[in-house]
């Protein structure tokens, strides 16, 4: 028994270790004005693991780490592949900006109907809006969860470029914050 938890202990400190090189300091200078991002274009070369890493971070965010991930292959057969950055905002909560790569443009316009398809009509109100950013626009989505009683909004924000979507969502209640890596993108 003793052994076990010596592993578990061990075991603990490594996940620790390897986690640590995922939260350095990601103070690179910017400003924290999004608003000017030059929209980046997708070139033949681009990976997804590039695209995920966002280079000019809102103020106070910082990247937590990425991972490819297979939450979405219930909207699409014909997903090429995935991945996930985990980030945490000026508030200190989780926001995560999902790249999801598809066969085709007209696959990647598939995609967002299925998911957008998931979400039943509020009963007050527009669950999805059109905004615009970085010369695109894009469907926010909002949805309620019960919170100590009351009913608290989360933000996520859906595009697509040629044939890859791009889904952003936040833990926090704030659109601003889902809104601001959007933005930061620079897709």
């Amino acid at each position: 028994m003793f052994m076990g938890k010596k592993l578990q202990i061990i075991g603990f400190l490594l996940l620790i270790i390897l986690l640590s090189g995922c939260t350095g300091n990601t103070d690179n200078g910017n400003s924290g004005n999004i608003s000017d991002v030059t929209p980046t274009p997708l070139s033949s070369n681009s990976s997804l693991d590039s695209m995920v890493i966002v280079e000019q971070l809102p103020t106070d965010y910082e990247i937590l780490a990425t991972l490819p991930i297979s939450d979405y292959d219930e909207y699409s057969e014909n997903i090429v592949d995935t991945r996930q950055g985990a980030y945490r905002d000026n508030e200190n909560i989780d926001v995560f900006l999902d790249i999801i790569e598809l066969n085709s443009e007209q696959a990647a316009l598939d995609f967002t109907s299925n998911y957008k398809a998931q979400y039943k009509p509020l009963d007050i109100g527009e669950r999805f809006t059109t905004i615009s950013f970085n010369e695109h626009s894009a469907e926010r989505i909002i949805e309620y969860n019960y919170y100590a009683g009351d009913q608290i909004p989360k933000y996520k924000i859906i595009w697509n470029k040629e044939n890859i979507v791009f889904v952003v969502k936040s833990n926090s209640h704030l659109e601003s914050s889902s809104l601001e890596l959007a933005k930061a993108t620079g897709y």
